[in-house]
């Protein structure tokens, strides 16, 4: 304990001596109020914008590693060899991933692994917290993730080359270029990711993994996007897309636990292509609609061993998946100061699965989920109000060898209240209620043998109230947010005792109660110096048969923090410092019904870079990276140690 309030003394007593030095003109990162001129969206409620610049200084391979600095986010692994990510404890099915417009969550999980989404294609990232705008449709009850492809706007040829390499055979090849030719523009961006392993700090002793690598930790992904669109006049707008994306990668089996997992992922494959645009009905440009049709399907396989030699296969999981997601917002400026939309979306998905123990006897699912909503939007000069409401439904007309049908409707509502007292000075307030209907897996899946299935799992329904206060720096920005909520039958885990030994389950909770504060910022003191920080406190427990709110709740830590320094030493040379502090934490052993503390982490990471620009838009840097300095040993899982110290070294050209 003395320990952990060290390091967060330090983190604090950092902050704190860098806003106490001069400011300049530099930003490190846009997190003022966002303004999605596409959609003629204000969204003034808890929100963070990551751009281009900084997307690139994190060097992520995958979304997955953006994740790791995104304000009240916790990036966690699970035992399914998944990348996952949780908000303010919320976890990952509680949330909607969009990418220009299309959910990216998968339904029969309503999840995704963020390790095998590339971002060399991503101009911007934008985190909206809390109940979001009616427009994002059912199931996002706790917030959006909104990703951007880049913008295409120079007549000439642009793009970029990125290279970079690292220890146990980490390799990463992405490639980008997009131009507009008259009416017509194009983007394409290819990406190919390879890790054999990855390696274990020194620190860390288990017979289960005595070598001094991750067992099964190997990844390869290969990724195409591409993105070509015309405009016609002033009027409209079309794009179509194409994604590709394929990979292949090994389950590092949990240490310590009973019946740990022995899989890999033989095949995860996603084709799709994508339909959006935006049309003008008259030159005023007072009355327009937005739409976006996506069609995909996804593949995914797993093979599971029977011990940690991988040798022979114990059973094998097939899984096929046609999705249709659509969205139309239309949008009407009735003056100067306000704005009515209306918004439909949803998806129709159809599941199939088959196992070797049933001869390959393919088991069908079908589901179809939707949403219709409204929503106003009042502007003045100092004065902002947004109010909305939804209808949402679930229905599943195929549960495999089940016999229930889930459908499940549900009302939604959000409003939004944004004052402002000076120039530099504004406060803003946020209520929402929202539903999420359980994933088709969680009702119907027994994960291979390691759930225990309940069919009668109820919608969750949040209830969330913010205030928050914003300070605008002469060179950045200090915003201070509280949260309460309450997460009515909420679905998590618990475990259970069976003929086969204990197994988890899915129940409903009748109440979880979520308080505490965020507070982030950013500051540039000089040409050469700037800063971004955030800390949040959450607590969250769950009502016990008493009435009250005791009961611990899985994966839901209570503090985490992020500090990043920026040092341009020349106009060339470059110096970033990164550190994460992730605290009091808690999670079940499989097989055990108590809860397991998972160690606090402090990581601390680095890196340098050297830029040159021997052209008008062309430009060669060389950079270095050191992630995990200290080679922590760490687990965001129980079960699951991280990955220690790792090095990587590449280049980005600009052209």
């Amino acid at each position: 304990m003395k320990v952990f309030l060290l390091k967060l003394f330090l983190t604090i007593f950092l902050i704190s001596n860098l806003f106490a030095q001069k400011s300049d003109s530099v930003k490190v990162y846009d997190l003022n109020e966002i303004t999605v001129k596409s959609e003629s969206l204000i969204e003034p409620k808890p929100t963070t914008k990551i751009g281009s610049n900084i997307l690139k200084k994190y060097d992520g391979n995958s979304l997955f590693e953006i994740a790791k600095y995104i304000p009240s986010v916790k990036p966690q692994t699970n035992s399914r060899g998944e990348s996952l990510f949780y908000l303010r404890g919320a976890n990952e099915r509680q949330l909607g991933l969009f990418f220009d417009g299309t959910l990216l969550n998968i339904p029969w999980d309503n999840r995704v692994d963020l390790s095998l989404l590339p971002t060399n294609n991503y101009e911007s990232l934008q985190i909206i917290k809390g109940v979001p705008s009616t427009i994002y449709g059912a199931n996002n009850i706790a917030g959006v993730i909104v990703g951007k492809s880049k913008s295409i706007k120079s007549e000439e040829l642009t793009g970029n080359l990125t290279l970079q390499f690292g220890n146990n055979g980490y390799r990463n090849v992405s490639f980008s270029m997009n131009q507009k030719i008259e009416k017509f523009s194009f983007l394409l961006s290819a990406h190919n990711y390879n890790r054999d392993a990855f390696s274990l700090p020194n620190s860390f002793d288990a017979k289960e993994n005595s070598a001094n690598t991750r067992i099964n930790s190997n990844q390869q992904t290969l990724g195409v996007f591409a993105k070509g669109g015309y405009e016609y006049g002033n009027i409209s707008n079309i794009n179509v897309s194409f994604q590709y994306l394929d990979s292949k990668k090994g389950v590092p089996p949990e240490i310590g636990v009973s019946k740990p997992r022995f899989w890999k992922y033989p095949l995860w494959n996603k084709t799709g292509v994508t339909l959006s645009g935006k049309h003008n009905f008259n030159f005023a440009y007072n009355s327009f609609l937005n739409y976006n049709f996506t069609l995909y399907n996804f593949k995914m396989n797993i093979d599971q061993y029977t011990d940690a030699t991988y040798s022979q296969i114990d059973e094998i999981e097939k899984n096929n998946n046609v999705v249709l997601y659509g969205r139309l917002i239309y949008t009407l400026l009735l003056n100067q100061n306000s704005i009515l939309r209306f918004s439909t979306s949803g998806y129709s998905t159809k599941h199939t699965e088959s196992f070797l123990s049933n001869q390959f006897e393919n088991i069908e699912y079908q589901q179809i989920v939707y949403s219709a909503g409204a929503e106003y939007e009042l502007l003045e000069n100092n004065f902002t109000l947004i109010g909305g409401i939804s209808f949402d439904g679930t229905n599943a007309p195929k549960t495999g060898n089940f016999e229930t049908e889930n459908n499940l409707t549900a009302f939604g509502a959000n409003a939004t209240v944004k004052y402002t007292f000076t120039n530099f000075l504004n406060a803003q307030l946020n209520v929402g209620s929202k539903s999420r209907f359980p994933s088709l897996r969680e009702s119907y899946s027994d994960g291979l043998g390691r759930f225990v299935i309940n069919t009668n799992l109820k919608p969750e329904r949040i209830n969330d109230f913010e205030f928050g206060l914003e300070y605008l720096l002469p060179n950045g920005r200090i915003f201070f947010n509280t949260l309460l909520t309450y997460l009515t039958n909420g679905i998590v885990r618990t475990t259970v005792a069976t003929s086969n030994g204990n197994k988890f389950m899915r129940i409903n909770k009748d109440e979880i109660r979520t308080y505490g504060f965020e507070l982030e910022g950013n500051n540039s003191f000089n040409n050469y110096f700037n800063v971004g920080f955030n800390i949040s406190y959450i607590n969250s427990f769950a009502k016990n048969n008493l009435g009250t709110y005791t009961d611990t709740l899985e994966y839901h830590p209570a503090i985490m923090s992020n500090l990043f320094i920026n040092s341009n030493i020349t106009k060339k040379l470059s110096l970033l410092l990164e550190s994460t502090l992730v605290a009091k934490e808690f999670a079940l052993e499989e097989g055990n019904p108590s809860f397991q503390k998972i160690p606090s982490y402090f990581l601390i990471n680095a890196r340098v870079s050297y830029k040159y620009a021997f052209a008008e838009k062309s430009s060669l840097e060389i950079f270095a990276r050191i992630n995990n300095i200290f080679d922590k040993l760490y687990y965001t899982q129980y079960g699951l140690p991280e990955a220690g110290k790792q090095f990587f070294v590449g280049i980005d050209f600009q052209f």
